[in-house]
C-alpha cells in the first residue's frame, strides 16, 4: 500500500513524484523500461565513450516549472545559460546570420531584434513587428481568433512572405511545436512565443544542458525520492488498473501481483492509456477521444568526425533537411577532444521517418558539407541515428479541444503528460507542468 502510485517514469511522472514527495507524501513510481526519463534519456555509446541523448534539447528561461523541478533535484547548475535569446542561422545563399533580442525595454527589445535581422527585406521586418504587437497583447479575444488556425494560416493572415516564413518563423515553429507549420496550432505557438518574448528578461534566455539528459532529469530525481523513503521500480510493467466500482484501488503488474494505492497517476503517453482501463471505460470520455490523437516524429543524428571543422556551438539550418546542428564538444567544454561530435535534429519528421539509416546519413552529410565547407574530406568515423516515431503528440488545432485535464471519471485515477490540457505544446516544460498540476490536484483533495 502506498499513498500515490505513479505509472511511468518520464518527465511528467518524475515531476509528479518529486512534487508529492516534497510535501511528505509517500510515492511509488513504476517504469516498464530499464531507464527513466521517457523520451528524454541518454546512454553511453560503446564505440566512442560519449554520452548520447535520444534528442538534443534547447530550453528557455521561461520554463519556470522545469527550472523549479531541477532546483528540487539539484541539477539546475548543469545547464549552460546565455543571457538572452540568440538564434544563429545559416541561409543557403546569404550564409550565417543571427537573430537576437536586444537589451531594451519591452516591446522595443523584440522590435529592435526584428529590425536588425539581416535575412529579411525591410518590408518583411516591418510586417513581422505586427505579429510582435499581437503577441504582446495576447488576450482572450486574440486567442479565440487563433484557436482554429494553423501556424501557417496565422502567418499568412499577417502577410508574412515566403522568405519571412522560411528564414525566421518555420525554424522556430518546428522546434517549439515538433509539427509542420501547416498542421501545428497557432494558438499554442503564440502562447509559447508570448511567454518567451514578453516575460521577464531571463525568460528569453537560452539554456542548453551540459550533460546527458538522464543525468540532468532523472538521476537526481531518483536520489531525491529515495532520500524521502519513496520507491522507484524500473523494468516493472503495469498490466491494468484494479477497480472497485467507479474507484481505482491499485494496479495489477505484468507478473500478476497487485499494488494498492490511495491515488493512481497514469503518466504514460496518450496511446498507452487505453490498455490500462477496464473495457467499459475505453469508449467513455475523456478516454474515447484519445483515439483521435496523432503522433509527430523526431529524428536525431549523432555524427563523429575524425577532425574538427567548426567552432560554432549550434546553428539553425534554413531550407535544409537538417533543422538544427549542435557541436557537442563545444557545448560540453571538450573542444580539444577528438573525434568531433556533432548532433542534428529533424522535428516533425513525417517524410523522413521511414528512410534507411544510410540515406539519412547521406542527407545529413550533404547539408553539413554545404554549411561547413571545411568538413569536405573529413572522414565520418561513427554514426548513430535515433528515430522517435511517437516523439510527441501532434499539436493541431483540432486536438487542442480534446486534451483532457488531470481528473478522470474514475475516482482516485489521474492523468499526467505533455499531451494533457496544459495550454502549451509538447515541450519539456509542458510535461513538468502537467506533473506538478496533477500532484497539486491530489494534495488539494
Amino acid at each position: 500500500m502506498t499513498d500515490v502510485l505513479i505509472i511511468g517514469g518520464g518527465l511528467s511522472g518524475l515531476a509528479s513524484a518529486v512534487k508529492l514527495a516534497s510535501e511528505g507524501i509517500r510515492v511509488r513510481l513504476v517504469e516498464r523500461s530499464v531507464r527513466l526519463g521517457g523520451r528524454c534519456y541518454s546512454y553511453k555509446d560503446n564505440a566512442t565513450g560519449d554520452v548520447v541523448d535520444n534528442g538534443q534539447h534547447v530550453l528557455l528561461g521561461a520554463y519556470h516549472n522545469l527550472l523549479h523541478y531541477l532546483d528540487l533535484i539539484q541539477t539546475r547548475h548543469l545547464l549552460m545559460s546565455e543571457s538572452k535569446l540568440r538564434l544563429p542561422l545559416y541561409h543557403p545563399e546569404k550564409g550565417f546570420a543571427e537573430f537576437s533580442i536586444k537589451r531594451l525595454p519591452k516591446p522595443f527589445h523584440l522590435t529592435a531584434g526584428l529590425m536588425s535581422f539581416p535575412l529579411l527585406s525591410m518590408t518583411d521586418r516591418r510586417r513581422m513587428i505586427g505579429i510582435g504587437l499581437e503577441l504582446q497583447r495576447l488576450d482572450s479575444k486574440t486567442e479565440d481568433r487563433l484557436k482554429n488556425k494553423s501556424v501557417d494560416q496565422w502567418l499568412t493572415d499577417h502577410r508574412q512572405s515566403i522568405a519571412a516564413k522560411k528564414n525566421f518563423w518555420y525554424p522556430i515553429a518546428l522546434s517549439v511545436m515538433n509539427e509542420l507549420p501547416e498542421r501545428a496550432s497557432a494558438l499554442l505557438f503564440a502562447r509559447s512565443l508570448n511567454k518567451a518574448f514578453f516575460g521577464t528578461r531571463f525568460d528569453s534566455a537560452i539554456l542548453i544542458p551540459k550533460v546527458g539528459q538522464t543525468e540532468l532529469y532523472a538521476d537526481g530525481a531518483v536520489d531525491y525520492l529515495r532520500d524521502r523513503h519513496c520507491s522507484v521500480d524500473m523494468n516493472t510493467e503495469v498490466h491494468s488498473l484494479v477497480c472497485e466500482g467507479d474507484r481505482v484501488i491499485g494496479v495489477r503488474l505484468a507478473d500478476g501481483s497487485i499494488v494498492k494505492g490511495s491515488s493512481i497517476i497514469s503518466a504514460v503517453p496518450f496511446h498507452g492509456v487505453a490498455k490500462l482501463l477496464p473495457h467499459r471505460l475505453r469508449t467513455a470520455e475523456p478516454f474515447k477521444s484519445l483515439a483521435r490523437f496523432e503522433s509527430s516524429p523526431i529524428i536525431s543524428f549523432h555524427l563523429w568526425f575524425e577532425s574538427a571543422f567548426t567552432e560554432i556551438d549550434y546553428v539553425g539550418c534554413i531550407d535544409f533537411n537538417l533543422q538544427w546542428i549542435f557541436n557537442r564538444r563545444k557545448i560540453f567544454g571538450e573542444q580539444e577532444r577528438l573525434p568531433l561530435y556533432i548532433t542534428a535534429v529533424i522535428s516533425g519528421a513525417h517524410k523522413y521517418i521511414n528512410m534507411q539509416k544510410e540515406d539519412l546519413i547521406w542527407l545529413a552529410l550533404k547539408d553539413i558539407q554545404q554549411i561547413f565547407p571545411e568538413s569536405r574530406g573529413v572522414r565520418l568515423v561513427h554514426s548513430v541515428i535515433i528515430k522517435e516515431r511517437r516523439a510527441t503528440f501532434s499539436a493541431t488545432p483540432a486536438v487542442e479541444f480534446l486534451r483532457p485535464t488531470s481528473e478522470t471519471p474514475l475516482r482516485g485515477f489521474y492523468l499526467a503528460g505533455d499531451w494533457t490540457a496544459t495550454g502549451y505544446p509538447a515541450t519539456i516544460e509542458g510535461a513538468v507542468l502537467s506533473g506538478f498540476r496533477t500532484a497539486d490536484r491530489i494534495m488539494d483533495r
